[in-house]
């Protein structure tokens, strides 16, 4: 005999089961956009860039840029003890370490404003990446490279300044060592002693009236 009521349950049963399906596969489907990752990256080109700003302050051919560096170099170049001959011979050495590390800065500043021709270009693909990011993850990862290239900005900013400060330390310790050495030339040209004149090998008086 047939049960229609049964059957009314069986199909009800059904479609809650379907509606159960489907609501699940919404759910991943949300979860599946939450996580994609953003199809944008250039993180690769982030560290690069990084990487060669770091190699900038390992390659100065003037006034060191490690601690270790610039305490043997200025123990070479401004002794505390010097004789007038070692200040002549010195004054090269200090006119080639200043020469240099005024061509370090040029050189830094010129290579920072080549890596940064291409940051304005990863700034704004980050940016875009963000707007149209539709899940979780991919603004996060947009955010993040955002970050690297402001990361980017920073790091020229220090490495600038750091070979500003080498030049400018350099240029004070070699105006100071200047003027003590001619301090202390003009010290002992004033020191030495006075010679007395040679009395003359003839009388004068003698020969006054005529």
């Amino acid at each position: 005999m047939y049960d229609a009521k049964a059957d009314v349950e069986a199909m009800l049963s059904a479609a809650r089961q379907i509606e159960s399906l489907a609501n699940e596969a919404r759910t991943l489907a949300n979860q599946a956009r939450s996580l994609a990752a953003s199809p944008y990256s250039h993180l690769a080109g982030s560290s690069e860039t990084l990487r060669d700003i770091g190699e900038l302050a390992r390659t100065v051919r003037g006034t060191a840029s490690t601690l270790d560096g610039v305490q043997r170099q200025f123990a070479d170049l401004y002794p505390d003890d010097l004789s007038l001959s070692d200040l002549t011979a010195l004054g090269a050495d200090r006119s080639t370490t200043a020469r240099r590390t005024a061509e370090d800065l040029a050189r830094t500043a010129a290579e920072l404003e080549r890596l940064a021709q291409s940051r304005d270009g990863r700034l704004r693909g980050a940016m875009a990446a963000s707007e149209a990011a539709e899940g979780e993850t991919a603004a996060i990862q947009s955010s993040t490279q955002m970050l690297s290239v402001l990361a980017e900005d920073l790091a020229s900013m220090r490495t600038v300044l750091l070979a500003q400060s080498r030049l400018m330390a350099e240029g004070a310790a070699r105006q100071a060592a200047d003027r003590e050495a001619a301090i202390e030339a003009r010290r002992r040209f004033w020191e030495r002693g006075t010679a007395t004149p040679a009395a003359p090998s003839f009388n004068p008086l003698p020969h006054a009236r005529d």
